[in-house]
């Protein structure tokens, strides 16, 4: 009885030891990028290109966060202008001249570091530029520092809500009398993500900026997107970006002398308020490394 008890474990530690070691867990990477890019262009009686892109870096240690993100529109529209003349109807010369301008146009680039105070508790530092003529802005610059709370921390859901004290730099396209380009500010910040289905996520990011000088030249960003996965790598995104600027910037539009002569006598510029509200829709292949 001894004897087989004893070869039995023989046996059995000779099979333990020919038996293949379990492959060693693959270490989660510290970095993620996701690049977007959309593209529409219309040829024919119509033209019309729109371009858009954007891309997303983020770096994470154990007790810190570092996060770079980049992108912009661009849309470029063709109008047809067309004019007939001739002795009569049956001599008529058509001329049709094109002129292509550029009807949208706006970029960002955002950097963001968040150190851990507490598990939920971090201090953070922000920086943040623009870009978008249309609207009248030329070139805004704002840098941010403040606390942020991590209220739901979950794998599938995160909320968070930032307070922060920050300056802001504008190039504004016109500069108007009693234009302020530099000021101090207050910002809140709550951001939302929420994962479902395999990869798909939805993410609402909401920031409001507020002068120290003038409380009512305040500005809202509200972006919206959903993220639908198709593979590991590539997903379809639908994003829509709301933009309040309570206090608009101005363009100058050209005064031409009347009557009109030939060509057009341009007298200057008066400045035109632009409109407060600002929307983007987009739809985006996004492509994850």
């Amino acid at each position: 009885m001894a004897a087989r008890a004893l070869l039995f474990t023989t046996l059995s530690s000779l099979l333990i030891a020919q038996a293949p070691a379990p492959a060693p867990a693959t270490p989660k990477r510290p970095w993620s990028d996701k690049a977007s890019l959309s593209f529409v262009s219309v040829g024919g009686n119509a033209q019309s290109q729109s371009f858009g892109f954007a891309n997303e870096y983020k770096y994470t240690w154990d007790d810190a966060t570092f996060a770079f993100n980049a992108g912009g529109v661009r849309v470029n529209t063709t109008t047809f202008n067309r004019s007939a003349s001739g002795p009569d109807l049956n001599n008529v010369t058509v001329v049709q001249t094109e002129t292509t301008a550029t009807t949208a146009a706006s970029y960002y680039a955002n950097l963001r570091y968040d150190h851990n105070i507490t598990d939920r508790l971090h201090w953070f530092g922000a920086a943040a530029w623009d870009r978008n003529v249309p609207s009248g802005i030329d070139s805004r610059t704002i840098g941010t520092g403040g606390l942020s709370y991590q209220w739901i921390k979950e794998d599938r859901t995160k909320f968070r809500t930032d307070l922060g004290l920050g300056y802001t730099k504008i190039t504004p396209v016109l500069r108007t009398p009693g234009f302020q380009d530099s000021f101090g500010t207050w910002s809140f910040g709550a951001a939302f993500e929420k994962k479902f289905l395999a990869a798909s996520s939805f993410t609402s990011n909401l920031t409001l900026t507020d002068s120290l000088k003038d409380s009512q030249d305040y500005l809202g960003v509200w972006q919206n997107a959903l993220t639908v996965a198709m593979s590991p790598h590539l997903a379809l995104q639908v994003g829509y970006t709301l933009t309040y600027k309570n206090k608009p910037a101005s363009i100058g539009v050209d005064v031409v002398q009347a009557p009109v002569a030939t060509p057009p006598v341009i007298l200057g510029q008066v400045p035109v308020l632009l409109k407060k509200t600002d929307t983007m829709f987009t739809t985006s292949l996004v492509v994850t490394f």
